[in-house]
């Protein structure tokens, strides 16, 4: 079976890298990856054979068709988020490339990573993701959400989803056949687990934006240190700031000045993968505080991979994902400083959690995974 992947691939640890690599791993699959035009993606190794096809602009959709045309696949897998191909435009366009795929007569699964119920859109869900621009309300969101979701219902022979609660969300508000829908939990990369050099710092990786609520967690570390000034234990937060959302990283930095804890938070910025690693290793535990959640969590799988116990806001897709006590810990979003003291007074927990946790992330390796996505491809393409 002769298969496309189309999607981003970057950076390292993007979850395409794993799902490649596991579909490369089964029999009687020709894998080409539609990777974009970055060059490193060439370096990609184990994701059958990559090909840097298209640009980050509406030239994305002739430069895919066209190299469909050379390639003649038997299933086209399209990966759905907002911002891969480029920007709004470009987002607006996807589902015409999904639609002018299956009018080719090629067979289209299409992996949508993300939605929100309607209600949530409302000014403050405005103020999250467009700060800088207020010409966008609500309602137009709504309508843009709905008009994406709906053509990819149409226009997709298969789509798969990471959650129930996802399914749920495009069934009830946007008109998406349940039928169509496959619930398939993200695979998590196989990691070499070792929780025998750990550090006292409760570790966060990910975007510094307002949806990731890090004024919680940051709100939460301020209490539980003022109940133990002694503490050793400090709160690290890695990764980079999405552009057009630099004044939220601003407002970070200041919390931590009004606080005084510029000597119990670390700001690392952007790492590399080798320190990546080594952080996640060394961790006493991971925090993943969220304003909004809208699918299944990157930095969760990541830790996962990692068999680290960690700490989430009690919220959306945290809820499935998550059996709270067992493989990992809830809270609510006013509550973290409790989270820290739970976690920090009883590590018997937290290594109970971690043992589940590589149970979790064995069980939901890239092999086992894709092969339910053979399954839906080999029903797609007969």
């Amino acid at each position: 079976m002769k298969i496309v992947f189309i999607s981003g691939m970057l950076p390292s640890g993007h979850y395409s890298q794993y799902i490649t690599n596991g579909l490369y791993q089964h029999a009687n699959v020709d894998l080409l990856v539609y990777a974009d035009k970055n060059p490193k993606n060439l370096e990609i190794k184990g994701s059958g054979t990559v090909k840097t096809v298209w640009s980050k602009s509406l030239r994305y959709i002739p430069e895919i068709l066209r190299e469909l045309r050379k390639d003649k696949p038997d299933v086209v897998h399209l990966q759905h988020e907002l911002n891969m191909y480029g920007g709004m435009l470009t987002a607006a366009l996807f589902p015409f490339l999904v639609a002018c795929i299956r009018l080719s007569g090629y067979r289209v699964v299409t992996t949508i990573h993300a939605a929100v119920y309607k209600q949530q859109v409302d000014n403050a869900f405005m103020k999250l993701f467009h700060q800088d621009s207020p010409l966008i309300r609500p309602f137009m969101l709504k309508l843009f959400f709905h008009y994406v979701y709906k053509s990819l219902s149409l226009f997709s022979h298969e789509i798969i989803v990471h959650t129930h609660l996802t399914k749920q969300i495009l069934t009830s508000d946007y008109g998406v056949d349940a039928e169509k829908i496959s619930v398939i939990p993200i695979a998590i990369p196989q990691k070499e687990i070792d929780n025998s050099r750990k550090e006292k710092y409760f570790f966060y990786f990910g975007y510094m934006v307002r949806r990731k609520g890090l004024g919680y967690a940051l709100d939460g570390f301020r209490r539980f240190i003022e109940k133990n000034p002694g503490s050793e234990y400090k709160l690290m937060l890695a990764g980079g700031v999405i552009r057009g959302q630099e004044k939220a990283f601003e407002e970070i930095k200041d919390m931590i000045k009004e606080n005084n804890l510029q000597d119990k938070v670390i700001i690392k910025g952007f790492i590399e993968e080798s320190e990546q690693d080594d952080l996640y290793r060394k961790a006493y535990a991971v925090v993943i505080p969220a304003e909004v959640s809208m699918g299944s969590s990157g930095p969760l799988f990541h830790s996962v991979s990692y068999g680290k116990a960690v700490i989430c806001s009690k919220i959306g897709h945290f809820l499935e994902d998550i059996d709270d006590g067992n493989t990992g810990i809830l809270t609510d979003n006013d509550k973290w400083h409790e989270a820290f003291w739970d976690a920090a007074d009883h590590p018997e927990k937290i290594a109970a959690i971690e043992k589940n946790v590589e149970t979790k992330a064995r069980s939901r390796n890239p092999y086992s995974t894709t092969g339910k996505y053979m399954a839906l491809y080999k029903k797609s393409a007969f």
